[in-house]
């Protein structure tokens, strides 16, 4: 290399140098890695129904339930010559034209119009016949007896409770047990359940029985424990003792006292 080529190497560097020097004081540049971002959980969608949920009927346990003895009228508003009126017989069965003996015991008015509708489509007489049935005169009874005056069958009505119950019995008696009240009332499929109604809350605080008497029920009014106790006395000490509990002394002169 000659003379003039060093000299010009020399002279670059010259002019570099401060400019480097100045880079070198400048702090470097970092850059930051953005923060992670927050995991959101994704919300847990709620469990469908079942199919079974969605087919399961709301029961009404207040609703009338039809008892043979009454006497229903079935009325079909497009097919006026299907329209009927008969009573339930005794069998929980009534006679139907084009549908037949149709089981309605134990059955609410709205279950009845559903099985006679499934029926009719069914036979392929009407495809929809949407029948209204209404009870014209109810025949069930329920059965008081007990410590009321007149014990025996009652004519039921729609939402009779016990307390109505024992008034179209003639009322309580002085010798009732009106705490323990008991209603039995048969299952359909035979069971027996039975339950107390407290009648003296009922009458004196309005706290209601929430029993609905349905047919054929029985409420039975227990006697009270003062009248049992007298029943004993009477029965094991006024007839079974030989001799009466009252003496009669005679002091002479005529003069009897009795005690």
């Amino acid at each position: 290399m000659g003379r003039y080529g060093l000299a010009t190497i020399a002279a670059v560097l010259a002019l570099v140098s401060p400019t480097m020097d100045a880079l070198a004081q400048v702090a470097p540049i970092v850059r930051t890695p953005p923060a992670p971002r927050a995991m959101v959980a994704a919300p847990v969608p709620a469990p469908a129904p079942t199919a079974a949920a969605l087919a399961a009927p709301v029961v009404d346990r207040t609703a009338y339930r039809i008892a043979p003895g009454d006497e229903l009228a079935i009325s079909f508003p497009y097919n006026a010559e299907l329209d009927h009126a008969g009573p339930v017989g005794p069998d929980g069965r009534i006679a139907i034209p084009l549908v037949g003996n149709v089981p309605v015991g134990g059955r609410t008015i709205d279950e009845v119009a559903a099985l006679i509708s499934a029926d009719l489509r069914r036979q392929g007489v009407v495809e929809d016949a949407r029948p209204t049935v209404a009870v014209r005169q109810y025949g069930g009874v329920v059965y008081v007896g007990g410590e009321v005056r007149q014990p025996g069958p009652v004519k039921l009505t729609a939402t009779m409770d016990p307390m109505q119950a024992v008034i179209g019995a003639g009322g309580l008696l002085d010798t009732a047990r009106t705490r323990k009240v008991v209603v039995i009332h048969r299952n359909p499929d035979g069971s027996i359940a039975q339950r107390q109604v407290d009648l003296k809350a009922y009458t004196k605080s309005g706290i209601a029985t929430g029993i609905d008497l349905q047919s054929q029920d029985i409420v039975f009014v227990p006697r009270s424990s003062i009248a049992e106790a007298n029943l004993w006395i009477d029965q094991h000490i006024n007839k079974l003792l030989p001799f009466s509990r009252s003496l009669n002394y005679n002091l002479g002169g005529g003069a009897v006292f009795g005690r």
